[in-house]
């Protein structure tokens, strides 16, 4: 989930499903109109919804429905079931859940249906915004239409997917989008009238702007919706279809009508803090990565189309590996097939121009802040802090061990069988350990059930024709199958196999020269307290807590933090700590539409004498979107062509002027 270094901890929408509380129903069928004009902030939503009842809420039935201008109005249409008593209550997603219950309770199959209508209006939730140029409505994130809920075993709730006919009205030059769907537009109707189908199941998203289509046919036929304002780029389009079409082979077929990539706008982005969205047959994204192609980035979203959007993980353990986890394995999976000069890069410290937190520093930073919890059993903000950069790790250890034949032959199974169904975390270890055809439950024990990565340190002397290695586990004794290379002084290496098991394992090498040196792990297959990683991690693990802090948006409390970290900071702040907490301040002061307190935190972030590069660039482009808020031109002249030399010296991974070109006042 998350986007990328720019929006460096803004969270991807992506398929985020909430517990709320409703059950799973048979054949949702849902019949809607939506009518919306932007200019006043009107949304209006009615229709009727249909399905078969289960056993489980043979007395009751919950619809979910986001908080708007007008309370909903709700109909039984069934003549011979009453409504006996209406409760209300939140979610934790802040929707109102509505539960009515029956005055006898119903055989299980009983068909019910329900008309209703409501005023949605401009009340923003998650996912959910309008102004007076673009409307989002994410069903993922905003309970925008009647939802209800699929139930799993273990108690955990998500949104139930369902099929039906979505109208949407708007003013005549405004596009409505919804991906996965086919549509017609209705003549004889006021504005403008288009008419969605959806004949599969599915979570509904609907994006309203100026729009521009264009099309582009690969596997299936690719439209790229632009904002009227920005200049079409084809090599999206081009590069997202190879990248869906690779990651076919990586997880099986996708069937889909057609594939949708949606521009929304930047401020919309930063008011909201969504960075993007994956639904399936579609991503959303921001102005800025439309107009360029970032392979990490939508390698996730992209591999999204499968973990999360189409097979829904089911039940609580395992769910963010089983979503998040895998859409970041799917990403590394892209780059190592596209760009495999920065795979290592991408393990180790960050893919450029992504999410650099997304890799191994990203975790261990976390760990040295006390923040880590066992990959099936992730909550809240570890959702995608964890699984996206531990958690994809992992799974590509686990790829390696199993081989890679083995693991892809079982994600093909995995994603033919359970689209329906939904896919628990004990599944996934059924197909995994079948396909291995030998037991793994070691391997899901010591990486998945626990907390922690392993930490090592070796020793080696050579002997008269062997090399005498001693590795020796620091903490934990993972089972761990580990290259070697082994250097030797004529210029020659070799590398080597090894597994160890042991808290010490001693191991000999045949081996045919002089030996200079010995690496462990020399392409950082397995996560680990590498010593290189370690002095920096633990020193920005301050910035790790004030950061999840902030995604929380527990701002008091991590303004608080961060200003105390700055206070007892040492002078040889070597690595660039109280700059990234400056950044992180004025960023909350910014969300919070304080901007002289932000520009103060950003003016003394630039002031620091070790400034990170991930954020440097970003700094000063803060500093000239507010002085473009202000009518300062000095000011934003000034910040612009400082960043645009901040991410020239950043080998422009930012691509900052994509951004900086848009400000104007």
């Amino acid at each position: 989930m998350r986007y990328k270094t720019r929006y460096q901890y803004l969270f991807l929408a992506c398929l985020l499903m909430f517990s709320s509380l409703g059950y799973t129903q048979k054949n949702l069928r849902y019949e809607m109109e939506v009518t919306a004009d932007l200019t006043a902030g009107r949304f209006a939503v009615k229709g009727k919804i249909s399905f078969l009842t289960e056993a489980y809420s043979s007395d009751s039935v919950q619809i979910v429905i986001s908080k708007g201008n007008t309370a909903p109005i709700i109909r039984l249409l069934n003549q011979e079931v009453k409504i006996s008593k209406t409760d209300t209550s939140r979610n934790n997603s802040g929707d109102i859940v509505y539960q009515l219950r029956f005055s006898r309770s119903l055989v299980p199959g009983s068909r019910l249906e329900f008309d209703y209508q409501y005023e949605r209006g401009a009340t923003r939730s998650f996912q959910y915004f309008i102004d007076t140029t673009f409307c989002m409505a994410g069903g993922y994130g905003s309970a925008w239409y009647p939802q209800l809920n699929s139930l799993a075993e273990d108690g955990s709730k998500k949104y139930t997917r369902g099929t039906g006919t979505i109208t949407v009205t708007t003013a005549p030059g405004l596009t409505a989008v919804m991906a996965a769907s086919t549509s017609k537009i209705l003549s004889g109707r006021p504005g403008k009238t288009v008419e969605f189908s959806y004949t599969e199941p599915d979570i509904f998203s609907l994006y309203i702007g100026n729009y521009k289509v264009h099309s582009y046919q690969g596997i299936v036929p690719f439209y790229a919706y632009t904002l009227a304002n920005t200049a079409y780029n084809e090599e999206v389009a081009i590069k997202s279809e190879q990248v869906l079409s690779f990651l076919s082979t990586q997880f099986g077929p996708l069937k889909i009508p057609g594939f949708s990539i949606i521009e929304f706008p930047e401020h919309v982005s930063e008011q909201t803090g969504i960075g993007g969205a994956s639904l399936l047959g579609g991503i959303l994204m921001p102005s800025s990565a439309i107009r360029r192609f970032n392979y990490a980035l939508f390698g996730h979203e992209l591999a999204h189309q499968w973990w999360g959007n189409l097979i829904m993980a089911k039940g609580e353990k395992g769910e963010a590996i089983l979503s998040e986890g895998m859409a970041q394995y799917g990403s590394f999976q892209v780059v190592q097939k596209f760009d495999p000069e920065h795979a290592l890069d991408y393990r180790k410290t960050g893919y450029p121009g992504y999410i650099n937190d997304q890799s191994a520093f990203g975790y261990l930073k976390n760990a040295a802040a006390g923040n880590d919890e066992a990959l099936t059993h992730l909550t809240g903000s570890n959702d995608h802090i964890i699984a996206d950069s531990k958690g994809f790790l992992v799974l590509e250890l686990l790829s390696e061990t199993l081989g890679k034949q083995k693991f892809n032959q079982a994600l093909h199974q995995i994603s033919s069988r359970y689209q329906v169904s939904g896919l628990r975390w004990e599944d996934f270890t059924k197909e995994i350990n079948q396909a291995y055809g030998s037991n793994l439950d070691w391997f899901f024990k010591q990486w998945f059930e626990q907390t922690g990565v392993p930490e090592w340190k070796s020793e080696w002397r050579q002997g008269q024709k062997e090399l005498l290695l001693t590795i020796t586990q620091i903490n934990n004794s993972y089972r761990l199958p580990m290259d070697l290379l082994i250097s030797y002084e004529n210029g020659e290496s070799i590398l080597k196999k090894v597994e160890i098991s042991t808290a010490v394992s001693s191991i000999k090498i045949p081996i045919s020269g002089k030996v200079s040196s010995v690496k462990t792990d020399p392409h950082f297959k397995i996560i680990h307290w590498e010593e290189s990683l370690k002095p920096a991690a633990y020193a920005m693990a301050k910035v790790s807590a004030v950061q999840k802090l902030r995604i929380e948006q527990q701002y008091e409390a991590a303004e608080k933090l961060a200003l105390s970290y700055i206070d007892s900071l040492s002078k040889t702040d070597k690595y660039g700590v109280e700059f990234s907490l400056l950044y992180i301040l004025g960023r909350m002061k910014g969300s919070q539409q304080k901007n002289t307190e932000a520009l103060k935190y950003y003016m003394k972030a630039i002031k620091c004498a070790v400034r990170t590069p991930d954020y440097l660039a970003y700094t000063y482009y803060r500093i000239a979107q507010i002085a473009v808020a202000q009518k300062d031109r000095e000011l934003l002249n000034w910040a612009v062509e400082q960043a645009k030399k901040a991410d020239e010296l950043n080998n422009e991974n930012d691509h900052i002027s994509t951004m900086t070109d848009r400000l104007s006042f």
